[in-house]
């Protein structure tokens, strides 16, 4: 998978690529939840490279927006494609989610 991450002020973008499977969820929530416990409270998710999104990839949306309300956090979504941007049609997500068609419009929006 790779978490690749780059920090812009106090906003931590959190690159997804690949897969975002059963077998990547764990470990991939592992990671988020490290960078928040470093004390890193705004994550915007950056979805360009991920090419598939499974239920298990789906719970790490939601724990991740859950740790983050915990603590005042935001989460927000930037440059979904049109793959994933159907599963989270279909599973409601869009209402959820703060979702920005580039990741310096994801930015502004703090």
């Amino acid at each position: 998978m790779g978490l690749q991450t780059e920090k812009k002020g106090d906003i931590v973008i959190i690159y997804l690529q690949g897969r975002l499977d059963v077998h990547k969820s764990l470990e991939v929530e592992q990671d988020i939840n490290e960078i928040i416990e470093k004390g890193e409270k705004n994550i915007i998710f950056n979805l360009k490279e991920l090419s598939y999104l499974s239920s298990s990839g789906l719970r790490v949306f939601i724990a991740t927006l859950r740790k983050l309300k915990e603590i005042n956090g935001l989460l927000k979504i930037a440059e979904i494609q049109a793959n994933v941007a159907k599963i989270f049609k279909i599973v409601e997500f869009d209402d959820i989610f703060e979702m920005y068609n580039t990741t310096e419009e994801a930015l502004k929006s703090f």
